[in-house]
C-alpha cells in the first residue's frame, strides 16, 4: 500500500513539473557545454551486480555526437557466514516474544516452539571487479541514449592494482585504531568466493578468477527544463532505464524511472561549482528469463544520488573538477529494518559463525556479532560517500574515485575505488 502511494505522488509531481516548467529559455553554452557522466559510482555489491546499475548522468542536451568511456572499479566485500531465518504463521504474542529477544538468539526460540521458518545464507570474501563498456549518444534536444555493459570478475585481492580493496591493506588501517576490530584475522587474508542459498535451497557460487557479465543497460534522458542566467544554470531532466541480464545467477529484466536537477554556477572566468542529485524507482523484476537464484525480492527500490564538484579551468581549454558524490541503495531483499547499529531486524532471526564452526575450510576461534557486516549486506541498504577527480582535456575525460561506507557500514563493498576513460567520438 505504500508503495502504491508513492508512485501516485510521484506521478503527481511529475505531472505538476510537465506543466509548470516545461517552457524551456534560451542560454549561452559558456556554463555548461559538457555531459557529464560518472560510470563507476556504484556499490559493488554482490547481488545488486546482477540488476539495474544506473550511471549518474547530467545531460548539457545542446548538440549532437557521442562519446565512449571505460570504467574500472573494485571493491572489498568480507561477510562471515550468517542466516537470516523468516518465522511463518507467527501469532501477535509470538511477535512480542520475539522482538524482546536479541536477533542472534531467535532462531532458538523458533525450534523450542515448533515454528517453522524459511532462510537465506550468504558468505563472501574477495575483491569484485567491474569492468563497464558505455557508449552515449547524444540527440541535442531530443535527449540522451546510454549504452552500457556490466562485466564482473571476482579476484582474491593479491594484485597490486587492487592491493587499496585488499583484506591487508584494510587491516593495516584498521590496525592503526583497533587490532581486528571484525575478527577478520582468524582467517588467511585475500581469499574469495561469493555463496547465497536461498530459501528453497537454490545455491548462487562464485569463486576466486571466475569471470562473468552482468547485464546490458540501456538508458533514455529527456531534458523537462533548462534555464540560464548570466553565470548561474539550473535544469531538471527525466530518464527511464532498463536492465536486461546476461548472466545465469539472476535472470530477471529491470526496469524505472528517474528524476535528476543540476545547479551549475561560475564565480569567476576560472572557478565554478556544480551541485545536483537524482532519485530512480527501479522495479528489479518486470520480465523473467528463467527461474534463478533469489537475490531480490522486493517489487520497488528507491535509489538516490547527491553530486558536488569544484570545477577549474586551465590553459588549452582543459579543466580538473574534484568533489564528492554520495549514494543511496535501497534494500535488495524485504523485512530490513534500518537502525543505527543495524541489528533491530523485526520478527527475524540470526544465526552467526559460533566458536568451533567452520568457515570455508577454516575454524572459527572468536565470535563476533557481525550485525552491520553479513546480515545488513544481505539487504543491501547502503550510504557511501565517493571521492572523485577529473581532468578533461579538449576531447577526453580521465577520472579517479575512492567511496567508503558511512555510518550504514555494511562492508558492501567495504573499500572501492575506480578508473574511468571517456573519448569523444568524432568531431
Amino acid at each position: 500500500m505504500k508503495e502504491n502511494k508513492f508512485f501516485v505522488l510521484f506521478l503527481i509531481l511529475m505531472i505538476n513539473t510537465l506543466v509548470l516548467l516545461a517552457q524551456e529559455k534560451e542560454f549561452s553554452r559558456t556554463v555548461f557545454n559538457d555531459d557529464i557522466l560518472f560510470t563507476e559510482v556504484n556499490p559493488v555489491h554482490p547481488f545488486g551486480i546482477f540488476t539495474l546499475d544506473r550511471p549518474f548522468y547530467f545531460g548539457s542536451f545542446n548538440k549532437r555526437g557521442a562519446k565512449f568511456s571505460i570504467g574500472y572499479s573494485m571493491g572489498n566485500i568480507w561477510h562471515p557466514e550468517a542466516s537470516i531465518q523468516y518465522p511463518k504463521n507467527i501469532t501477535e504474542k509470538q511477535k512480542q516474544e520475539i522482538n524482546e529477544i536479541s536477533a542472534f538468539g531467535r532462531s532458538s526460540y523458533f525450534i523450542q516452539n515448533q515454528i517453522s521458518f524459511e532462510e537465506k545464507t550468504l558468505s563472501t570474501d574477495g575483491v569484485i571487479q567491474n569492468l563497464s563498456f558505455t557508449y552515449l549518444w547524444q540527440l541535442e534536444k531530443k535527449g540522451s541514449l546510454i549504452f552500457k555493459l556490466n562485466t564482473h570478475s571476482l579476484s582474491s585481492g593479491s594484485s597490486a592494482i587492487y592491493f587499496l580493496a585488499s583484506d591487508t591493506f584494510i587491516e593495516k588501517v584498521h590496525d592503526l585504531f583497533v587490532h581486528d576490530n571484525f575478527g577478520r584475522h582468524q582467517f588467511y587474508f585475500d581469499r574469495a568466493h561469493i555463496e547465497f542459498i536461498d530459501e528453497d535451497k537454490r545455491k548462487l557460487r562464485i569463486d576466486d578468477g571466475d569471470v562473468f557479465l552482468g547485464t546490458f543497460d540501456v538508458h533514455y534522458y529527456k531534458p523537462l527544463w533548462r534555464v540560464q542566467k548570466e553565470n548561474i544554470y539550473h535544469s531538471f531532466q527525466l530518464g527511464s532505464h532498463l536492465a536486461i541480464p546476461l548472466n545465469k545467477y539472476f535472470t530477471k529484466v529491470a526496469g524505472g524511472v528517474s528524476g535528476a536537477f543540476l545547479v551549475k554556477m561560475n564565480f569567476t572566468p576560472k572557478y565554478g561549482i556544480d551541485l545536483g542529485g537524482d532519485f530512480a524507482l527501479i522495479i528489479p523484476s518486470l520480465l523473467s528469463f528463467g527461474e534463478s537464484v533469489r537475490i531480490i525480492d522486493k517489487n520497488l527500490r528507491k535509489t538516490a544520488k547527491l553530486y558536488f564538484a569544484n570545477n577549474f579551468s586551465l590553459k588549452n581549454n582543459n579543466s580538473i573538477s574534484f568533489g564528492f558524490v554520495g549514494n543511496y541503495q535501497d534494500g535488495l531483499l524485504k523485512g530490513y529494518i534500518y537502525s543505527s547499529n543495524q541489528d533491530k531486524y523485526q520478527d527475524l532471526g540470526i544465526t552467526i559463525l559460533g566458536k568451533g564452526d567452520i568457515w570455508e575450510g577454516y575454524e572459527v576461534k572468536e565470535v563476533y556479532h557481525h550485525a552491520k557486516l553479513t546480515p545488513a549486506s544481505m539487504y543491501f541498504f547502503s550510504v557511501k560517500i565517493y571521492a572523485f577527480i577529473e581532468y578533461k582535456l579538449p576531447k577526453s575525460k580521465f577520472a579517479f574515485s575512492f567511496g567508503e561506507d558511512m555510518k550504514a557500514l555494511n562492508n558492501a563493498p567495504d573499500v572501492q575505488y575506480g578508473f574511468r576513460y571517456t573519448r569523444n567520438i568524432g568531431k
